[in-house]
């Protein structure tokens, strides 16, 4: 998409460190640099990295790279852009003709605000480029929003204490739930950032108080001082799974790495019964069926004492063997981590089936906004909610209170009047 002009033979050998006669000279015997030609063929790979790749690599977040490489999509496709230098023709009559578009879908304002949005970061970044005079879409009037509440209800006291005690206390897969829970309501973390946490986050000492550390959106970190019941089960569970202080690993893993990690079989509950991680999953055929495993047969390593002098050669064989398990084992510890949609899925959603929350706005992040609430509602400063959350901008946190939407809760100021 950019164009630039034919660069000289002698400019271009003088950047490469060659001259043409010694290129063409039969006589010469230039030895080649492998790692030399490698770094020049990505370094032209790079320069031929199309205009919307360059604009999509400023966005730390790879859901919003998501949603605005499809938002463009979708303008692209409305418009009939065919090439990318079609692009460069856009005028203010297409913006204003999508915004139309958009209207007569019945989308949402708030969707409709960040396609355009998404159209004017693009059209911007051209014009740094120099590849347009100006933006199009500058000054295109946004849809308004209703109301700068958001949509996600928040859990009463009543519903978050129930969904707290709700996973079993008695198995690991129930104490790591119990700790997940806590993290997420007292912690107000994402999904995404659960899943990221490692060992070392936790417990991280400032000030003489405990803090988990939070790697957020954009890569911005912060810390959340960990409340009581928060520190006690995340302590509980880690002993549990004989995580190392310190570590690498991944703070909440699946149940099943932890098994292959600990050579233990399944989960036994006070009854003694094997207990799967998710209990029932999703056949081919879209019903449910129940999770079966027998635990693993373990035999000891009796070779070494059962062939007399060469006792001694083969501890040190399984020795061995052993020690590169360990280290295979701990490798795969570290990646077998919770994914964001196992965390809502298998975890939040049944426990909030189970005390009797359900609808389609009550979701992982109904958690994020019932800690804000909480905060709010016990007299926090809305700009320290705002750090507690990792919020770039205070208009953001507001949208998380939903102090209002409780008909028993009284509105009153005291006023310095009468």
């Amino acid at each position: 998409m950019h164009s630039h002009e034919q660069i000289p033979d002698s400019v271009s050998s003088h950047i490469y460190g060659l001259h043409c006669d010694a290129e063409c000279s039969p006589g010469l015997n230039l030895k080649r640099d492998p790692e030399r030609d490698s770094a020049a063929r990505r370094f032209a790979q790079l320069g031929l990295m199309t205009i919307e790749t360059q604009w999509l690599a400023n966005f730390a977040s790879a859901c919003t790279r998501r949603a605005y490489a499809a938002d463009v999509r979708d303008f692209a496709a409305f418009s009939g852009l065919q090439t990318p230098c079609e692009l460069l023709q856009v005028a203010r009559s297409h913006v204003l003709a999508w915004r139309h578009h958009l209207q007569t879908q019945g989308l949402s304002p708030s969707t409709q605000r960040r396609k355009l949005a998404a159209l004017s970061s693009l059209l911007e970044h051209l014009v740094d480029e120099q590849l347009i005079p100006t933006n199009p879409a500058r000054g295109v009037r946004r849809p308004r929003l209703e109301s700068h509440e958001g949509k996600t209800p928040a859990l009463s006291l009543e519903q978050a204490q129930a969904l707290l005690e709700a996973p079993d206390a008695h198995t690991l897969k129930g104490v790591r739930d119990r700790a997940i829970l806590a993290v997420m309501l007292l912690g107000g973390l994402r999904r995404a950032e659960v899943v990221t946490l490692r060992v070392r986050d936790f417990d991280c000492q400032r000030a003489g108080v405990s803090h988990l550390r939070v790697l957020g959106k954009g890569g911005k970190t912060r810390f959340i001082a960990a409340a009581p019941l928060m520190r006690d089960r995340v302590q509980h569970y880690l002993a549990m799974r004989g995580a190392e202080p310190q570590s690498d690993e991944r703070l909440f893993v699946r149940m099943k790495a932890v098994r292959r990690h600990s050579g233990a079989g399944c989960d036994v509950n006070p009854q003694g019964r094997h207990i799967e991680e998710e209990g029932e999953f999703s056949n081919e055929r879209g019903g449910t069926a129940q999770r079966t495993s027998t635990p693993p047969a373990i035999k000891p390593h009796t070779a070494a004492f059962e062939r007399g002098s060469e006792g001694t050669q083969n501890l040190q064989i399984n020795a061995s063997q052993h020690s590169r398990r360990q280290r295979q084992a701990g490798t795969a510890l570290k990646s077998a981590g919770l994914t964001a949609g196992a965390v809502a899925q298998r975890i939040v959603q049944p426990y909030l089936a189970q005390i009797g929350v359900v609808g389609d706005r009550f979701s992982a992040h109904a958690l994020r906004v019932t800690a804000a609430t909480l905060a709010l509602r016990e007299r926090a400063d809305l700009n320290e909610v705002r750090h507690f959350l990792g919020h770039a901008c205070i208009t953001t946190t507001t949208a998380y209170d939903r102090r209002w939407s409780d008909e028993n809760q009284p509105v009153s100021l005291l006023l310095p009047l009468g």
